[in-house]
């Protein structure tokens, strides 16, 4: 069974939906590690599920954070690392320290929109479809290879509220479905791409 330590830092929707699909998961999460408090706390602790709080205003400087993330990963001793609506970058230090161990969720389909408010500019921007992207972090922002995607189609007169709903929507199928399929080594990288290996589909 493998080791999961989830980030996260507002809501945790994503981290709810792995957390209700762990029965069919061969991992378990071990930790939650925040950098601010948030409802994500509550949602680990009604789940008797340890919590680390490393709060990034409270560290003297960006070392220090880089340090303590660190310490934590480390001290964890799990395999995968899931970034859940983490809005800290990790540092290049940290993120080589765990080569293809560590995965994002973004809401876009990357290589477009990276970095924030993501939804609002694919919406300004007048793309007919955005959706949304899981992948391997590696030292740039959004830039690692990409494990999925979903679709989203961008009817006339959506809103950012609008949207956003319905890319959180396919976030969550999406999600636990990656998380599974690392759970069983079913996912190999060979330089940016990225190959399922033998079964089902995501």
């Amino acid at each position: 069974m493998k080791k999961i330590v989830v980030f996260a830092s507002g809501e945790g929707s994503n981290f709810q939906v792995i957390l209700d699909n762990m029965h069919s998961i061969n991992g378990k999460i071990v930790a939650l590690i925040v950098d601010r408090e948030c409802k994500a706390v509550k949602r680990a602790e009604l789940n008797n599920i340890p919590v680390v709080r490393i709060i990034k205003k409270q560290c003297n400087d960006r070392n220090e954070f880089d340090r303590q993330i660190l310490k934590a990963m480390a001290y964890s001793e799990a395999d995968y690392f899931v970034l859940a609506g983490f809005m800290s970058i990790l540092s290049k230090e940290v993120v080589k320290k765990f080569p293809n161990r560590i995965i994002n969720i973004h809401p876009s389909l990357l290589p477009a929109f990276p970095g924030v408010n993501s939804v609002q500019k694919a919406l300004e921007y007048g793309v007919k479809y955005t959706g949304c992207t899981v992948h391997f972090v590696d030292d740039g922002v959004d830039t690692g290879p990409i494990i999925a995607q979903r679709i989203v189609p961008i009817i006339e007169g959506y809103t950012v509220r609008h949207l956003t709903e319905q890319v959180h929507v396919v976030e969550h199928d999406i999600f636990p479905i990656v998380v599974k399929l690392l759970c069983l080594d079913r996912i190999k990288v060979e330089g940016r791409r990225v190959k399922l290996l033998q079964g089902e589909e995501i």
